[in-house]
């Protein structure tokens, strides 16, 4: 984010946006805060269409959906990864070119194939597009290879780093998809994931569920005992889910003390009795402090299901399955709630 704007400029911002968050009941937190700038400062063409879409809904904009906003269109650690990524295959890339350039022979197709590549680096800006330049830069120095040419030594060391550096690629898109403390998916990759399994139950007529799951009293448990005995329940909550679920099933956390089931060719029968499951083996724990040995006691979660409806959006069956949810809150928490399926 970069504010450059003057100060009687960024006191308007600054009014505009305590405004909107006054009129949606929305708390002043950093979050909520920087969406609502970005909106009113109209930098953020995607941001804001997003909220626009969100106000067209008429539904409360509560601080996740916010939160959702602010994870999608403001965060930049899928940017920085890239551009480090990008730097290293521009360096690679001038590298090869100059060996290309320096050795005579029949190489002036390979060095117009780098120039092109050197063009299009220029207009990367995600995961599958470092991927894409990277696996034409290893094909044209296995060509090279193949030539028979003086640069043959120089281009088996280049290709073997473009090997390692597409090693590296696929750790930054796995490192981008995952939460880093409790190592479940996080939203970018249960994104990738929802994405896949909506066009598998369309091609198969299976629809997949999903489970949204938030634990009761979290905000007691921070409270009482501290931020890090907080995250150490929430890696301990991820493990059990991990156990409770299939292998070709996915866990994700949602956000703060969320978690998201997804379970992929499973009706409603089949997701309450993995609900079921997890809620009785949650509640069932008796939750410790592993250095004082002081008591937390047991820990319930509350939890909403939907089917997916094969024509609705991913946002949709989650929204959903968030209904259901805040019925198990209303109705005494530690419980399950099923949401029917939209009517055809």
């Amino acid at each position: 984010m970069n504010y450059t704007e003057d100060t009687p400029r960024a006191g308007e911002y600054l009014r505009l946006t305590l405004a909107l968050l006054a009129k949606h009941n929305l708390s002043a937190n950093p979050v909520n805060y920087t969406v609502w700038y970005e909106y009113v400062s109209g930098k953020n063409i995607k941001l804001k269409n997003a909220v626009d879409r969100l106000i067209r809904e008429s539904l409360p904009l509560t601080n996740k959906k916010i939160e959702t906003v602010y994870q999608a269109f403001v965060t930049d650690g899928d940017r920085i990864v890239i551009s480090r990524l990008l730097t290293k295959v521009n360096l690679m890339l001038r590298e090869i070119t100059r060996h290309v350039a320096e050795t005579e022979g029949d190489l002036a197709g390979h060095g117009q194939a780098l120039d092109e590549l050197a063009g299009q680096l220029k207009e990367v800006d995600d995961f599958e597009g470092v991927k894409d330049i990277i696996d034409q830069m290893m094909d044209t120095t296995k060509a090279i290879i193949r030539s028979g040419s003086e640069l043959q030594n120089k281009m088996e060391v280049s290709s073997k780093d473009l090997s390692q550096l597409h090693r590296e690629l696929e750790i930054s898109q796995q490192e981008a998809r995952t939460d880093s403390l409790t190592g479940l998916a996080n939203r970018r990759g249960l994104e990738k994931r929802m994405e896949l399994e909506r066009i598998r139950a369309r091609q198969n007529n299976a629809a997949f569920s999903v489970i949204l799951m938030d634990i009761d009293y979290f905000k007691k448990v921070n409270d009482t005992h501290g931020h890090l005995v907080g995250d150490s329940l929430l890696k301990g909550v991820a493990r059990i889910l991990m156990n409770q679920v299939r292998k070709n099933d996915m866990v994700a956390r949602f956000g703060g003390e969320e978690f998201l089931v997804l379970l992929p060719e499973t009706d409603m029968d089949g997701a309450y009795a993995v609900a079921e499951k997890i809620r009785r083996a949650l509640a069932k724990k008796e939750w410790s402090i592993r250095e004082s040995g002081k008591r937390i006691g047991r820990v319930t979660a509350s939890m909403g299901i939907a089917l997916y409806d094969m024509k609705e959006t991913d946002a949709g069956v989650i929204e959903r399955a968030d209904r259901a949810l805040y019925q198990a809150k209303h109705k005494g928490r530690n419980q399950v709630v099923v949401q029917p399926a939209l009517a055809n």
